[in-house]
């Protein structure tokens, strides 16, 4: 597997593997189709994209197999980690197309964010996964991750617990 920092050019592909994996994973969730379409314009619009692809504070990593995109990753430095005093590097997404899971491919993208975030000086990685997703809660256990606190994803017409997990880079 090859990962890369994703550039300019990767808008599309990331914007296209972006929303087909979330719909895929996560679409059946959500009570409201409306938001739904909000949530994924305020995470792929192209011009959210863009921005994020030229925010120093952002990576976006993206794995690929033989020239075959497999899957992506974004993290965003120097964020607050919930209900402490400190701040580190918050894995936003990590999404593998569902024919790339189950072959170690997730681990290896996982082990080369973290070894990124070392690099750029953050004590800690740190995210947010639903309260529901057993098989992703499992995943990171097994990477080293310990669920930190408990928080929700709200929106007009629903509520999803959500737990924010933390692995100490220092």
């Amino acid at each position: 597997m090859e990962i890369r920092q994703a550039v300019q050019g990767d808008i599309e592909l990331l914007r296209q593997l972006g929303i087909s994996t979330y719909k895929h994973y996560f679409g059946a969730l959500w009570q409201s189709p409306a938001e739904l379409e909000a949530f994924l314009h305020s995470d792929f619009s192209r011009e959210v994209l863009t921005h994020g692809l030229s925010d120093p504070q952002q990576q976006w990593w993206v794995a690929s197999e033989q020239g075959e995109l497999l899957g992506f990753a974004k993290v965003h430095d120097q964020q607050p980690l919930p209900e402490s005093e400190r701040s580190g590097a918050m894995l936003c997404k990590l999404y593998l197309q569902p024919g790339a899971k189950s072959r170690g491919l997730g681990s290896r993208l996982f082990k080369h964010l973290e070894q990124q975030a070392r690099g750029r000086q953050q004590g800690l990685l740190w995210l947010t996964v639903l309260q529901s997703n057993t098989a992703a809660i499992a995943f990171y256990q097994r990477q080293g991750m310990v669920i930190h606190s408990e928080s929700a994803y709200v929106t007009p017409t629903q509520s999803t617990p959500l737990w924010t997990m933390k692995k100490e880079l220092a």
